[in-house]
């Protein structure tokens, strides 16, 4: 029996970073060039769920149906998407990643230097940004077949060994056990390198070079791959909303029990597949997509009994998340649209001021746990700003009165404020990250400064969320408004002491630089969180900052197609 050479170890696993790097590359190159028009398409087509499963398949091809699911986590925990709607897209994005894998599978290998030259040109030269993320695609294109010919060339010592042989012979379909082990093999090597792309990949090398011959070979382990990739959005929803967690749930699911389904079909699979193509390459890519298909018409039509029991398995007592406000069938009434604005941007206030805690709460605990949930919340707060910036876009293709022209421009910088609070979180998590690496550590003083600094910002940001409910009164607001100006105003005296305090003690050597400038970075970056929130609020101050109640239903037309300067904004008199 061969013995085992190194280097041809280290060829393969070369081989399979170059193929999972290419992946990423290719997906990332994808969904960038494809620009915001998929997201548009997610929110608009995914209350039907057949519609969700296109939209899905669009996006399992484009980013790979664990990257997928993890988005879906991320939208259902910002209250952009319900779990129903989720669900016909986690079925479409399995689907979808067949259909890549099904490019992958026409073996491009003598073009892929060409790609790879094609991709970088794009890249450096091209000043289009749909352009330059084309060549990252297609560079990534040519690295994952360059990866998976280097692994081809890798295994190739190993194929007369005995060594794979044996090892496949325990992973055969012609058994119950074998069936199983295979599937329990692959499942938890996919969850290892988390891509099941990367591991269909494996099993196109391996045929490529011989070490495949049948399907029963490769059946049981292209269903684990399918499984194990599930582990990506199971690691992405811990901390979010139970009904978040769900969608993780609903992905591992579909493919546990379809992988369970194929199994009961396998003699139908046996003498299909190996009608569909001429090599094993093209039939394991053909295998992929007749699975995922079959599986996704099962559990589309069974989606109302599929929920149910994910829901049964899930129990949750929490608060259901709260679904978006905005509805196209206000923009014909713009009070109505302008008041849903505001109840999704007074929600972005309150998940940017839980963003703010749970960074702290990392500081105060000596812990890295909490900021999973701040990168989550960020992401939440972005998808939010995106979706009601282009809601108030239309909005203003409206004929819109004076009044409401302006409260649309304040609700658009709101937002970008809001944003920026969020984003500022997440830059305290990461310095509370680097403090942890650098040893910095603050004493009772000043970790209680700190936190005064902290609770008055808290307060803040308590105090902007009340403050954006669309159903306060002007005094309510202009109260609630007034106190947020006066603990800003506290806020930076007591903040501009704190850093001239702070100085004077590096100056006369009672506090080590590094220290210094770790607590200065923290002051600072309240200082801008406090910034933005007081900046809302002076927006708020404007006489025009409310909504008429009795206008709600009030209709107004589309502006037509005319130039700025002559069209007449209608009058608004109170």
């Amino acid at each position: 029996m061969m013995g085992f050479d190194p280097l041809a170890i280290g060829q393969v696993f070369g081989g399979l970073a170059l193929f999972i790097y290419g992946m990423q590359l290719l997906s990332q190159g994808l969904k960038r060039a494809a620009g915001s028009g998929l997201r548009r398409l997610l929110f608009h087509l995914t209350r039907n769920r057949v519609a969700g499963a296109l939209v899905g398949t669009v996006m399992g091809f484009l980013v790979h149906s664990s990257a997928a699911t993890l988005m879906l986590v991320g939208f259902i925990n910002a209250g952009l998407m319900s779990l129903s709607q989720a669900v016909g897209v986690v079925f479409g994005a399995n689907l979808g990643t067949t259909l890549s894998m099904q490019l992958i599978s026409f073996r491009l290998d003598e073009y892929c230097f060409v790609a790879l030259a094609v991709g970088a040109l794009l890249r450096v030269a091209s000043r289009r940004e749909v352009l330059s993320q084309l060549g990252v695609a297609i560079f990534g294109f040519g690295l994952l077949f360059l990866g998976m010919k280097t692994m081809g060339e890798g295994v190739l010592p190993f194929k007369d060994s005995g060594v794979l042989e044996s090892v496949l012979r325990h992973t055969h379909a012609d058994s119950v056990t074998g069936l199983l082990l295979g599937l329990l093999t692959s499942t938890a090597l996919t969850a290892l390198i988390q891509s099941s792309g990367a591991m269909v990949g494996i099993l196109f090398a391996l045929s490529a070079v011989g070490v495949f011959t049948t399907f029963d070979q490769f059946f049981p382990l292209l269903l684990g791959a399918h499984i194990g990739t599930c582990i990506t959005a199971l690691l992405g929803s811990i901390g979010t909303h139970p009904e978040a967690r769900r969608a993780a749930i609903v992905h591992l699911l579909f493919n546990v029990l379809g992988a369970f389904l194929a199994i009961a079909m396998l003699s139908f699979y046996r003498h299909v597949v190996p009608m569909t193509g001429d090599t094993l390459i093209r039939q394991i890519a053909n295998a992929h997509t007749l699975i995922q298909l079959i599986n996704a018409f099962v559990f589309l039509v069974l989606a109302t009994p599929f929920l149910r029991l994910v829901t049964k398995l899930t129990p949750s007592g929490a608060t259901p998340v709260e679904k978006s406000h905005l509805d196209n069938r206000y923009l014909d009434t713009p009070e109505m649209a302008i008041l849903a604005s505001l109840r999704e941007t007074q929600r972005m206030a309150r998940l940017a001021h839980n963003g703010l805690r749970a960074a702290v709460r990392g500081l105060v605990e000596h812990t890295t746990r909490p900021f999973a949930e701040v990168a989550r919340t960020e992401d939440a707060v972005d998808e939010l700003k995106a979706v009601i910036e282009r809601y108030l876009l239309q909005v203003v293709s409206r004929h819109l009165s004076k009044r409401q022209s302006i409260l649309v421009q304040h609700l658009l910088q709101a937002v970008v404020d809001l944003e920026r609070i969020s984003d500022h979180a997440n830059t305290l998590s990461d310095i509370i990250r680097e403090k942890t690496e650098r040893g910095v550590w603050f004493d009772d003083t000043h970790m209680g400064e700190l936190l005064r600094v902290f609770d008055m910002a808290d307060q803040l940001l308590h105090l902007t969320s009340q403050s954006l409910d669309p159903m306060l009164s002007k005094d309510e607001r202009r109260g609630l408004v007034e106190e947020i100006v006066r603990i800003r105003e506290e806020y930076v005296t007591h903040s501009k002491g704190l850093i001239a305090s702070h100085r004077a003690l590096v100056r006369a050597k009672e506090a080590d630089p590094l220290t210094g400038v770790t607590f200065t970075r923290f002051v600072s970056n309240f200082d801008k969180i406090v910034r933005h929130a007081h900046a809302i609020a002076i927006a708020e101050l404007d006489p025009v900052f409310f909504v008429k109640h009795h206008k709600l239903e009030r209709r107004a037309p589309p502006l037509p197609y005319l130039p700025a300067r002559i069209r007449r904004e209608p009058d608004d008199k109170e």
